[in-house]
């Protein structure tokens, strides 16, 4: 675990050097969800049951209600495993527009961009244990950052076109986040969230 957050730690720090590292690296999908992606991941997940169904949200009324457990568990399980095959969908994504953008194809090393580039997001996730803090995870945005700064080294981008291959790498990612959150919502937390304000 220790190697986990020194490795966040290096990303959030020295993105650059960072990501010459990692691309010299060998590593396999596998290799990089069991010793990082899914570990931090469990982060925001575990931080949401926590706000959940412990701390509570403030409903529009002003009464602060709390989630059953059994049913926010169930949400954060599903939410945890769509996640994760979110960022799959993610790695496809970057792959599939790499050569408009004059980039290396190499779905691992574009695993490696999607993963590690969600290390800010992950971290600032604990602070979904307490919903009014939520606003804070703006800081998620770094994210961001590390992807454009990502993907000239993983990627070979030439510098004049990772400003356009980020956007349209966000884009596929809202899209592909509103598909899951769709998903998962509409069957735990949509509901789940009604009972919640009918109480």
């Amino acid at each position: 675990m220790k190697e986990i957050f020194e490795r966040a730690r290096a990303m959030i720090i020295r993105p650059k050097a960072t990501w010459e590292k990692i691309k010299g690296e060998t590593n396999t999908v596998q290799d990089l969800f069991i010793n990082y992606a899914a570990p931090l991941a469990l982060i925001p997940a575990v931080a949401t049951l926590i706000g959940l169904s412990l701390v509570g949200v403030r409903m529009p009324s002003g009464v602060f209600a709390r989630a059953p457990f059994a049913e926010a568990l169930t949400g954060g399980i599903l939410g945890y495993v769509f996640h994760l095959l979110g960022l799959l969908a993610g790695a496809w994504a970057v792959n599939f527009l790499a050569p408009y953008f004059n980039s290396k194809v190499d779905f691992m090393a574009a695993v490696k961009l999607v993963v590690y580039s969600m290390t800010p997001v992950w971290l600032l996730g604990v602070l979904s244990a307490l919903p009014g803090l939520g606003i804070v995870q703006i800081f998620g945005l770094y994210s961001i950052y590390l992807l454009y700064t990502g993907l000239p080294v993983l990627l070979d981008t030439p510098k004049e076109k990772a400003l356009w291959y980020t956007v349209l790498v966000i884009i596929a990612a809202i899209i592909i986040s509103l598909g899951l959150t769709i998903i998962v919502g509409g069957a735990v937390y949509g509901p789940m969230f009604m009972r919640m304000m009918a109480v």
